[in-house]
């Protein structure tokens, strides 16, 4: 009898962890956007910031469980999470009003559009296959 190899549930779980992520960024962007005298980009960028540190932790942790991160990791994460931020201020400047509810849908989807970019950079670059090499 032969052992079948074992999936590979690396997309799994960064569904997991980013929707926990993007749970996360889209509840403290729609308190920041409605409630903060800040521009609305302005606050969604800096929820963004500070759910860098997180993220990155998160997914070492839960997500790429396998791989080394590389050893500028962190940076290269946050690096990543640039266009994150782009996409996220991008969309709450054209459509985020100001209203806690329709402003969470926007967010929401500012988290999905950049989580593609983000996992394929992450699954590549950030916390690289250790066979590749």
């Amino acid at each position: 009898m032969t052992s079948s190899p074992v999936p590979d549930r690396t997309l799994l779980r960064f569904l997991v962890v980013g929707g926990c992520l993007a749970t996360l960024y889209a509840t403290l962007a729609a308190l920041a956007t409605s409630s903060l005298p800040l521009p609305k980009a302005l606050s969604s960028a800096l929820v963004w910031l500070l759910c860098i540190p997180v993220g990155f932790w998160s997914h070492r942790r839960f997500t790429f469980t396998t791989r080394q991160a590389h050893r500028h990791g962190l940076w290269l994460y946050a690096a990543t999470q640039v266009l994150g931020i782009g996409i996220a201020s991008g969309v709450s400047f054209l459509l985020a009003r100001g209203q806690f509810w329709p402003d969470l849908f926007v967010h929401l989807l500012a988290s999905g559009l950049a989580a593609i970019a983000s996992y394929l950079i992450n699954r590549w670059i950030v916390f690289p296959d250790p066979s590749a090499e």
